[in-house]
């Protein structure tokens, strides 16, 4: 291939068939990319919400099966049982054989993994035809989210296969390099803000006439799945005392579970009705309209108790001009200033939600203050034109150094002669 012949070829290599922030990134890349330069193939083991919302905005995505209980295995979960390992080694050799066929098949330039599974067969895959890799690395690489044994399998073909580690903070660049991966093979890149489906407002939607709230009620929400991480329970423990200040307040809890993790909504529902909230608080399930429904808030909360990259929510919600209360964890402080674009509290404390949401709630100015620069911070540092280009730049370097070693400029003229 040579440059500026065709678009240059990257399949992308995505393990999961549900979106979260990783997939909402690949949407946003996918979404506002130059096709003109970039031809993309999205590469995924099953069909689900990702593959459907590649195809609204027209990347093709090819489907490559995995059975749906190695999907929905967790980090380490297939080190720990003999019969896992079988099972995952019997089934990913079939899936590493036919993704080796495509791959070759289709003579794809560049490959881009962007989760961990994908970023371990994606490598092995991509390296057997030749092609070079990029991972995009959305974790924090620290034993609290991954075994031991994981941590040093990511380090050792972090080390040998990709040419480029795109982390999506600095905290994840950090950990990378504390686990032994070289600080110059890594680049921080932000994810970026899609602002445009943030302030498209579908006007034919009234989110409250639907949730049966009035206008003047104080709507505070917490977003994101359902699981213990993301730390629904904290928010749910501090709204007593809000009421106890503003009796007239309503929440919203937005995301529900996946498969396995009804338990824990039990758990808070369980909580709801010991603390007779039953009348205040209403869980949304997952909405598409995503903007729509966080437009109508007066204020986010995100609680987390475990550490996120990047929490992108945590950025879409300033986007809308939100106040923010969020835990001080992973690679909130690279997004939040506190005080000035939102608020940090400490995970697993409710009481701190609490007395920052009445502080915003009775201080109109700095709710306001806090609402403008947040929205400010959104769409200036995290640009959907700085994220794009970021990308594009790295997948131009990449490529450009591959076709350097095979095709080698040619010789110098000899000093004296003519050319």
């Amino acid at each position: 291939m040579k440059k500026g012949k065709r678009p240059i070829k990257i399949a992308i290599l995505d393990h999961s068939p549900d979106i979260g922030g990783a997939e909402t990134s690949i949407l946003t890349l996918g979404k506002h990319i130059d096709r003109s330069q970039f031809s993309i193939t999205a590469i995924l083991p099953s069909e689900g919400s990702f593959s459907r919302e590649l195809d609204k905005i027209g990347i093709y995505t090819k489907v490559i099966y995995l059975p749906i209980g190695l999907l929905r295995l967790k980090r380490g979960d297939v080190f720990r049982s003999l019969l896992f390992i079988l099972a995952y080694l019997f089934y990913i050799q079939f899936f590493l054989t036919r993704l080796f066929i495509y791959l070759k098949k289709n003579k794809f330039d560049l490959v881009l993994t962007n989760t961990v599974k994908a970023h371990i067969y994606g490598s092995i895959a991509a390296s057997l035809c030749h092609i070079p890799v990029i991972w995009r690395f959305h974790d924090i690489l620290s034993p609290t989210d991954f075994s031991p044994l994981l941590i040093r399998i990511i380090v050792l073909f972090g080390r040998w296969f990709p040419k480029r580690i795109l982390a999506v903070s600095k905290i994840t660049k950090e950990y990378l390099a504390k686990n032994g991966l070289k600080d110059d093979k890594i680049d921080v890149i932000f994810n970026g803000i899609d602002s445009e489906l943030f302030e498209i407002k579908d006007v034919s939607k009234d989110i409250r006439r639907e949730l049966k709230i009035e206008d003047k009620t104080k709507l505070i929400g917490c977003v994101g799945r359902i699981i213990p991480e993301k730390g629904q329970k904290s928010f749910l423990l501090s709204i007593s005392g809000v009421i106890k200040e503003y009796p007239e307040t309503f929440f919203l809890i937005i995301g529900d579970v996946f498969l396995k993790e009804e338990a824990y909504k039990e758990e808070l529902l369980e909580i709801i009705k010991k603390n007779g909230m039953e009348e205040r608080i209403k869980f949304t399930g997952f909405r598409k309209d995503i903007g729509d429904v966080i437009r109508v808030l007066d204020l986010v909360v995100f609680p987390s108790v475990a550490p996120e990259a990047f929490p992108l929510s945590v950025l879409e919600a300033m986007a809308l001009g939100k106040p923010v209360i969020a835990s001080n964890i992973g690679g909130v402080s690279e997004i939040i200033e506190d005080g000035i674009t939102g608020m940090l509290i400490e995970p697993n404390h409710p009481e701190q939600i609490t007395d920052r949401i009445v502080y915003l709630l009775s201080n109109q100015e700095i709710y306001s203050s806090i609402a403008q620069k947040a929205k400010e911070v959104a769409n200036k540092r995290f640009s959907l034109q700085k994220y794009v280009a970021a990308i594009e730049e790295s997948f131009r370097k990449v490529v450009g150094a591959i076709l350097k070693k095979i095709i080698p400029p040619p010789p110098s003229p000899i000093k004296g002669e003519g050319i």
